[in-house]
């Protein structure tokens, strides 16, 4: 959990290649003692440390070197383009014509023709941006103005008062019973 939480944010289903080897490299350093009486704990877990202080120090290095960050990590590749499907970048990618259609219905595009650009990330989701004439109205679009609203806070969770959430909005105890009381509850 402590290495996890050193390397950072990354999601199972978001890791690069790279990240994927240092986790299978991970699992059989940390796993060798089980399978085997000769492995010590201690060399495990040495070698398991230095993996990841590897895998940590490279990750840092990468953030300020572009090019060791493009050997590392994939590079975003477009896929389609002004509603045509680019297929040598499709093969690049090995991504075939069921996965693009299936990943641009769950995003509500249901027409190759309002696709302006989809990209695939090198986590290996989707991106798409839809044609101008494709998108949904904004109030922008409308010069509608609108006013800021922040972002959502849980002041209540299980039933508990979170005092420290208040503080943070700036709110207060009383103000949050107020709020409670005009929509019935007590």
């Amino acid at each position: 959990l402590l290495l996890t939480r050193i390397a950072g944010q990354r999601q199972i289903g978001r890791l690069s290649g790279f990240d994927l080897v240092v986790v299978i490299a991970l699992i059989a350093t940390a796993t060798g003692p089980l399978h085997s009486a000769r492995d010590s704990v201690t060399s495990a877990v040495i070698s398991t440390a230095v993996i990841a202080v590897l895998d940590v120090g490279l990750s840092y290095v990468a953030l300020r070197n572009s090019k060791l960050r493009r050997m590392v990590e994939d590079e975003p590749l477009v896929i389609m383009q002004d509603g045509r499907v680019l297929e040598g970048m499709m093969r690049k990618a090995r991504f075939n014509i069921d996965n693009l259609l299936s990943e641009l219905r769950i995003k509500g595009i249901h027409s190759l023709c309002d696709v302006e650009f989809a990209i695939l990330e090198p986590n290996g989701r989707l991106s798409v941006i839809p044609k101008s004439q494709a998108r949904p109205l904004t109030p922008r679009d409308a010069q509608v103005s609108t006013h800021y609203e922040g972002l959502s806070t849980v002041l209540i969770e299980d039933g508990n008062v979170l005092e420290d959430n208040l503080r943070r909005v700036e709110l207060s105890k009383e103000w949050l019973y107020e709020q409670l009381q005009q929509q019935g509850l007590s």
